[in-house]
């Protein structure tokens, strides 16, 4: 018998994403159901969910997707929950897809997606944004220690044994990072399918891609590394990706003392030189897929993503080391330990 899916978008505000999300979602199985988790809505998206045959429960908040995804896990009546950010507008068959590897992998515990190369807003930031993720998606093993919410699904009794998401994140972080490090960590297969696409219609900025890969993500990332035993070599964690960071460091300062020495703007040549080579399967898909003059673009855009990602290490390092030496009161850092699932008086697992 097919899995029964649960589709569970938590919503806090913008109406016009979540249409075109519930839209997406009325090609669903039959006996599929899609939960709206309005997380202290500041909008009301009942009309926009009854339209699309979806319910809608009610989270005081706003208290963060971890604590929107657990309610709605609650009331789920599927044994395959799938996560959709309410401005993700997945592809085509996607669902039946995750049935159809569901069905034919009973080994597997969860899977996610990419996003496609149709990001909605043209925008150069929303457009490098969105190709960066599926590139990095697209060359990653299938077989991964972590799992994306914005369009991934798991088993709700592997959800289940984990306590679900860590709902000490309260707001949009890497909470689902943390869930899939927990889920690997107990034994379930986590497993990344590029096939399952979906268009991402957030529009990105300089400023707020920057908030994002260093407040939201890379700071707290690096505390989870450390909480978790160091970096593999996966998705953004890539050997290749670690001396990027390093050969960028390196070519900035040598380009800050060629205003002493002359010389020194040589040898910034050559580490940039070395940089687009180590990333030239990088700039080669933003070519094909946007052209040489966008992929030119790109380069001293990635040259300072690298500087924030070692900006990330460092202070997200530090705070955990902080943390360690304050036996875990510092406020500003990750709690130390693993969100451990809540067991009640009748031993099983509560909360969730």
């Amino acid at each position: 018998m097919p899995v029964r899916l649960s589709i569970i978008v938590p919503f806090h505000k913008d109406l016009g994403s979540l249409e075109r999300c519930l839209e997406a979602l009325t090609a669903r199985p039959a006996d599929a159901e899609v939960i709206v988790a309005a997380d202290g809505a500041i909008e009301d998206c009942h009309p926009a969910a009854l339209r699309h045959d979806a319910k809608v429960i009610e989270v005081p908040g706003p208290a963060g997707p971890a604590v929107a995804r657990n309610a709605a896990a609650r009331a789920a009546a599927g044994d395959v929950l799938v996560f959709v950010d309410a401005d993700v507008v997945i592809s085509p068959g996607a669902l039946d897809r995750i049935v159809d590897t569901f069905d034919r992998q009973p080994s597997t515990s969860a899977v996610f997606g990419a996003y496609d190369d149709h990001p909605w807003d043209p925008g150069f930031f929303s457009q490098y944004k969105n190709l960066a993720h599926a590139f990095v998606h697209r060359t990653s093993a299938t077989s991964t220690r972590t799992f994306w919410a914005g369009f991934g699904a798991v088993r709700r009794a592997s959800l289940l044994a984990v306590g679900g998401f860590d709902e000490r994140f309260g707001r949009p972080s890497v909470e689902d990072i943390d869930f899939g490090y927990r889920l690997t960590a107990a034994g379930h297969r986590v497993v990344l399918d590029p096939a399952l696409s979906a268009s991402h219609l957030k529009r990105w900025t300089f400023a707020s891609m920057v908030v994002s890969d260093v407040r939201d993500r890379g700071i707290p990332w690096t505390q989870l590394l450390h909480r978790y035993g160091g970096m593999h070599d996966d998705l953004n964690l890539r050997h290749g990706y670690r001396l990027a960071v390093g050969l960028a460091y390196a070519a900035v300062a040598a380009l800050a003392l060629a205003f002493v020495d002359i010389r020194f703007a040589w040898i910034a040549a050559i580490l940039f030189a070395g940089q687009a080579a180590l990333g030239r399967q990088y700039y080669s898909f933003f070519s094909r897929k946007r052209g040489v003059l966008f992929a030119i673009r790109v380069f001293p855009v990635h040259v300072l993503h690298h500087l924030f990602n070692g900006l990330s290490f460092a202070v997200g390092t530090a705070l955990y080391l902080a943390n360690r030496l304050c036996d875990g009161r510092l406020l500003v850092a990750l709690p130390l330990d693993p969100w451990p699932p809540p067991v009640d008086k009748a031993g099983s697992v509560a909360g969730v």
